[in-house]
């Protein structure tokens, strides 16, 4: 599944951090990624990791989109997160009428597309394909993708909801509305995108609840696509973590207080057990299989704790790290003032329901039954 240029895109990715990380603090003065970064991401590889061959893609490793994304996040977790998003939502599409893949990325190789999930949308059947209209918000690099990838729900002449489905739409055909102003995140632009009314033609038009997974050609693709962006959802937290234990870990003969020690540790944890799913996840795939509801819960509950460890390892840092005199005191109060707000945002998206997944892990524990875990 791996493609011999994936460890030179991990590399190009790396040459690019530390440049990202003096322009963090710009990046959330000013709310906004500079375009030069996605050009050089581009210019990496790094939006071609889950790309399909078909157009030029390397369909990697899920594993190293995942390491790439940690790393850019430890350099900027708006920079991490915006652009770990963009490069997942080109992710699965060749499970897709062959026709997509011509029309996205046809005659621009470098297009993005931009995501929401939550059916807010409304699809009405039409000869051909369907009216679509509706507003989504928080489309993580709205204003970086030329395409908006969609949930919306199927409607009848009565109203009533008759699917789940996913919509491809391009450019043309929805207007962004600057809405973002997170408290943390500040560069991520996830800002509402709107279709005031769009005809979708019928290969553009995905149902989730009849999916069909021998369409796709690559192990990579027949990943639970839930499990793939719920991972996506938790690497920049980790990377944030690993940023903020890396700023009180620099002092000479410094004694580790047990509390960064603890948060180091579980860091370390998280990240073995998701790189377990994941080879497990893989594993299944590429054998043919389709991986069953404990593997799917277990990989689900080993990443949301992963997020909870990684917002306990700032705290740990924040409250615990500031012991060390040998510090830039001006520059740690900033960057751990960041850190803290950012890793507050990340938090609340779904991916990081740690409520809602322990919940149903505990119930499969007990051997009591448990519906599809979806988000």
């Amino acid at each position: 599944m791996s493609s011999p240029s994936t460890p030179s895109v991990l590399d190009a990715v790396r040459s690019l951090l530390p440049a990202i990380a003096d322009a963090a603090a710009d990046v959330d003065r000013h709310g906004a990624v500079h375009s030069d970064v996605i050009d050089a991401l581009h210019h990496a590889g790094y939006f071609a990791l889950l790309q399909s061959q078909a157009v030029g893609g390397l369909d990697a490793d899920l594993e190293v989109y995942l390491a790439a994304t940690r790393e850019l996040s430890t350099a900027c977790t708006s920079t991490g997160w915006l652009a770990g998003w963009l490069a997942v939502n080109s992710w699965g599409l060749s499970m897709r009428d062959p026709r997509v893949l011509g029309e996205i990325w046809g005659t621009d190789r470098r297009a993005l597309l931009c995501s929401s999930y939550a059916p807010t949308g409304r699809l009405h059947r039409r000869d051909g394909g369907f009216w679509l209209s509706g507003r989504w918000s928080r489309c993580t690099g709205a204003r970086h993708s030329s395409w908006l990838s969609a949930a919306a729900l199927r409607v009848g002449a009565d109203g009533a909801a008759q699917d789940f489905m996913a919509v491809l739409v391009p450019r043309a055909d929805y207007v962004v509305e600057p809405t973002w102003n997170g408290l943390g995140l500040r560069g991520i632009g996830a800002d509402d995108v709107v279709v005031a009314g769009a005809f979708v033609p019928d290969h553009r038009v995905f149902s989730w609840l009849h999916l069909d997974r021998e369409v796709s050609a690559t192990a990579l693709d027949r990943l639970p696509q839930p499990t793939v962006f719920t991972l996506a959802g938790t690497m920049p937290l980790l990377g944030a973590a690993q940023r903020a234990l890396q700023s009180v870990g620099g002092g000479a003969g410094r004694p580790a207080l047990s509390s960064i020690a603890m948060a180091a540790t579980d860091i370390e944890l998280s990240l073995l057990q998701l790189q377990r799913d994941v080879a497990d996840l893989v594993r299944c795939v590429e054998d043919g299989g389709q991986p069953d509801t404990a593997l799917v819960l277990r990989t689900r509950r080993d990443q949301v704790m992963a997020c909870e460890r990684a917002v306990g390892a700032v705290r740990a840092v924040v409250q615990d790290g500031g012991q060390d005199e040998d510090r830039d005191e001006d520059h740690d109060e900033a960057l751990m003032e960041r850190l803290w707000r950012d890793m507050q945002t990340a938090r609340k998206h779904v991916s990081s329901n740690v409520e809602q997944v322990l919940s149903v892990a505990g119930r499969s524990a007990l051997g009591l039954t448990v519906d599809d875990l979806i988000w």
